[in-house]
């Protein structure tokens, strides 16, 4: 949720990513995007509209919001009060583990996914949110050695439970981890381009998304390529070009937490062609370089 003035902190641990923003908003609104972790987002201040599954949703101060790995939003604020968010990031490993401890009593395994998109009132959850990004800034700043500072193992283990207190608070009351029978969010009704949908998410990582071919989903979807592009953009919220560049950007981004090759190997693992072109379209995408993602730490 990166804006134009407005002054943010990116901050990375095990397993997630946190975004702190503040201050004036920019007049330039975000372009339909998605990210492959799940969102968690506490609204402190202002107001903001954003488009979430094809629907319109006004937030407000004190609301949270629940977003789905590849769940295509824009966001643009209203009014002109200052805005202040914190947005978690939660990547897949965590969410499927919390899934694997309080599955249901057959032991059915699967990645729960949100249910509703805002929930208002709900200062508990907030307050864990705010609760573990000054963890994580206290732990960032303190070093080991003198006496008195907390040990790494000691901070690990605190932002370790603080994690785990914000995902299991908002899957076990937003998502349908123990209702697998709630609808998801990200659930398409369009059983063909649905379809597609479930083609692109299968997709191996190491895949590069430039190698699909427009034709390739059209005859999977079963229309031809002029209704598929018109109903795909209608339905998800992107052109499919959008989505398999976004989708490659995402798959970057987890190489680089990985440290899986540099930045360069990784920038043509995906299918760009030199290191400046993704670097712009990374910075675009997640609101720093890659060197500065790569930075927050392994997940």
């Amino acid at each position: 949720m990166t804006r134009i003035d407005l002054h943010g902190a990116y901050l990375g641990g095990r397993g997630f990513t946190l975004y702190h923003a503040w201050g004036p908003h920019g007049a330039r609104p975000l372009t339909p995007h998605f990210h492959d972790e799940y969102l968690i987002c506490a609204q402190l201040a202002g107001h903001e509209e954003c488009q979430v599954a094809g629907k319109l949703h006004t937030f407000c101060a004190g609301d949270l919001v629940f977003i789905n790995p590849q769940q295509v939003h824009t966001g643009n604020a209203r009014g002109s009060s200052d805005l202040a968010y914190i947005t978690l990031y939660v990547d897949r490993g965590v969410v499927d583990g919390l899934a694997a401890e309080l599955g249901d009593e057959r032991g059915v395994r699967r990645s729960p996914e949100f249910t509703q998109v805002r929930a208002t009132d709900r200062r508990e959850l907030a307050a864990d949110l705010r609760g573990l990004l000054a963890l994580v800034r206290s732990a960032r700043s303190q070093r080991t050695g003198p006496e008195g500072q907390v040990p790494v193992v000691d901070r690990e283990l605190d932002l370790e439970v603080a994690l785990h207190r914000v995902v299991s608070g908002a899957f076990t009351e937003f998502s349908n981890l123990r209702a697998p029978l709630l609808r998801s969010t990200s659930r398409v009704s369009h059983r063909k381009i649905a379809r597609v949908l479930e083609y692109i998410r299968a997709l191996d990582p190491a895949h590069n998304p430039t190698a699909v071919t427009l034709d390739e989903l059209a005859a999977i979807a079963e229309l031809s390529k002029f209704h598929f592009l018109r109903q795909f953009a209608q339905v998800v919220g992107i052109t499919p070009g959008a989505y398999l560049r976004t989708l490659r950007l995402c798959h970057a981004a987890r190489k680089l937490r990985h440290g899986r090759g540099s930045i360069l190997e990784i920038a043509l693992s995906v299918g760009f062609a030199d290191h400046p072109s993704f670097s712009r379209a990374f910075a675009r995408h997640m609101g720093m370089t890659p060197s500065q993602y790569q930075a927050l730490g392994p997940l």
